[in-house]
């Protein structure tokens, strides 16, 4: 079991906006929580996935996911990495997120410390994922059009603009990934 422990960096916590970020693809969106929730979720994927089980290349859910958007011969890959990612957050207790950055601020986070393990807490995030892939795969099937899974600000207009963002400056994009500007 990996021992690390999941930081949420406070001073970056604070920096946030609280925006409202979801998963999107094909014709649905589901909304996860604040920007910081969502950004936390990443960082423990960063610390108890990528940095302790190298086997595997994170990248499809850490730059594709987290940054740009799922390419359609990526998404059985991410589905089945995102099903070992929340094989892994089963063994991480709770505890091994720093939750201080959060509590700093009550009511703003959904996220609920008091859980078990990771998986739990972020249970949510797996089954909104595993939603929007699946509305992607029917979209295209019925279509003949994909529409991408990607991370995106869910609250409206800002959804708006992200929806009608190319793909190109997606691909483009360096640093901080547009839900979190």
């Amino acid at each position: 079991m990996c021992t690390g422990k999941c930081q949420n960096g406070l001073e970056s916590k604070k920096q946030l906006t609280m925006k409202n970020v979801g998963f999107h693809g094909g014709s649905s969106i589901r909304e996860l929580g604040p920007s910081a929730d969502v950004e936390l979720f990443f960082q423990c994927l960063e610390t108890c996935a990528v940095n302790c089980h190298t086997e595997h290349n994170w990248s499809l859910l850490t730059d594709r996911l987290y940054r740009r958007y799922l390419r359609k011969d990526e998404l059985d890959d991410a589905f089945a990495l995102m099903k070992r990612a929340r094989e892994i957050f089963e063994t991480m207790p709770s505890s091994s997120v720093n939750w201080q950055g959060l509590a700093a601020e009550p009511g703003k986070t959904r996220l609920n410390p008091d859980l078990p393990n990771l998986a739990v807490v972020f249970s949510k995030y797996f089954e909104t994922f595993d939603y929007c892939a699946d509305s992607a795969k029917v979209f295209f099937d019925s279509w003949k059009i994909y529409q991408p899974v990607r991370t995106v600000v869910s609250d409206l207009p800002d959804f708006m603009t992200d929806k009608k963002r190319s793909l190109d400056q997606y691909e483009a994009l360096e640093g901080k990934p547009f839900w979190l500007r």
